[in-house]
């Protein structure tokens, strides 16, 4: 009878590979207490709906998900920061914010690139902190962790959702047509080609109106304002609709009404939102080079300059606790979880096959609201992968971090 081999990208771990990653583990645990993060623990296994709700399909597909005995549909936990959101609703949403919070424990994605489809992660998220101050923090802590290891040369990349969104606005582009530009990011940093196909998408999925609709369109609320529009169905409907069944709120079936009415966007201003995308998909570089190359786009584009703000406070408040570290700025990073709506960078490392991620994150201050709170918190995190760490740096590096830690706590 042949012998039974694990599943294909999970792993066994001998003493010694054991023994080296909880010591990293426990380094970097160490790192994070000394800030004042308090360490949990969630369940391995979820409601799916968790990382579903507003995750986006991306990482839907790389999920391990499956109906239990009890006939509940689960999945184990592809990520932390959803599980510490619910756990923050249901365990802590009296204490005073902010909440620092730290975690550490497996993930599990499928991933036939990687070969990997268990990994560990060490992680930490400010629940309550809406500051472009948080942001330097959180940027400041991931960086000062790896500095501690004295992992080779790595290189810090920051983006940003929230500037993403300014600039479509300011073309005049829809909330859902933000979304869908932003989401496709990936594809025109790929190739440029992929523009007309993304216009085709949009077409096909209700985004854009369609030439004659565009010409004349006499919909009851096409120029009203979004709000405006709710207001006037929401008294219309609200007897029908106050007894409703199933995931869906009154506010989600009344959005999606309303969009439907106002039969997509102008199909203009989504091709100048691919034209902009595609001319910012390749700017990445050091902060002082790219920013005047994002600022050039943005005067092609009659785009006010001001909506990088937001970005340039983020980066000021980094520098204010490594003001020698240089940052990378990559315009076009959106990290492919669609819960970020501010800051987002990754840590990398380079590799044998292109770059290695180390660690990475980002600001999702609507995922409270989204998983059940009452009202939106702000909040950000990010997490160190320990595999890809491990993969890299020295064998005595945690033993080395640790003497670190305690030179610099005394």
């Amino acid at each position: 009878m042949p012998a039974i081999r694990p599943l294909p990208g999970m792993r066994d771990e001998p003493p010694k590979d054991l023994e080296r990653r909880t010591s990293l583990q426990g380094t970097l645990q160490e790192h994070l207490s000394s800030h004042g993060y308090q360490a949990i623990d969630t369940p391995l296994l979820e409601p799916t709906e968790l990382f579903l709700r507003k995750s986006g399909g991306e990482l839907a597909t790389r999920m391990y998900t499956f109906t239990d005995p009890g006939g509940n549909r689960v999945s184990l936990r592809p990520e932390f920061t959803s599980s510490v959101i619910r756990y923050y609703l249901e365990k802590a949403g009296g204490e005073s914010l902010p909440l620092r919070i730290q975690y550490s424990g497996p993930i599990f994605r499928y991933d036939e690139a990687s070969g990997f489809k268990q990994l560990h992660q060490t992680g930490a998220e400010i629940i309550g902190a809406a500051s472009p101050e948080s942001d330097g923090e959180v940027l400041a802590l991931a960086q000062h962790g790896l500095s501690l290891m004295g992992s080779p040369a790595s290189t810090c990349v920051v983006g940003h959702v929230g500037v993403l969104h300014l600039m479509l606005e300011e073309i005049g582009l829809s909330h859902r047509a933000q979304a869908f530009l932003i989401a496709s990011l990936p594809r025109l940093k790929k190739s440029l080609e992929e523009g007309q196909r993304i216009q085709e998408q949009a077409y096909s999925l209700g985004l854009m109106k369609s030439a004659e609709d565009a010409r004349a369109s006499s919909s009851l609320v096409d120029h009203m304002e979004e709000g405006e529009a709710l207001d006037l169905l929401h008294d219309l409907f609200h007897d029908s609709l106050s007894n409703i069944q199933g995931s869906r709120s009154m506010e989600d079936i009344l959005t999606r009404f309303v969009q439907k009415l106002k039969r997509g966007d102008d199909p203009k201003k989504i091709e100048q939102g691919i034209s902009l995308f595609s001319r910012l998909s390749s700017v990445k570089g050091e902060e002082e080079q790219a920013l005047p190359q994002i600022r050039s786009v943005l005067q092609a584009y009659n785009i006010n300059p001001k909506v990088l703000t937001p970005l340039e406070d983020v980066l000021s408040s980094f520098h204010k606790r490594y003001p020698s570290t240089a940052l990378m700025v990559d315009i076009g990073l959106v990290r492919g979880i669609a819960y970020y709506t501010g800051m987002v960078f990754e840590i990398l490392a380079p590799g044998s096959n292109g770059p290695i991620t180390l660690c990475g994150g980002g600001r999702y201050d609507g995922l409270v609201k989204a998983l059940g709170g009452e009202e939106d918190v702000p909040a950000l995190g990010f997490a160190y992968t320990l595999e890809s760490l491990l993969g890299l740096l020295p064998e005595k590096a945690p033993e080395n971090a640790r003497n670190n830690l305690q030179k610099t706590s005394k």
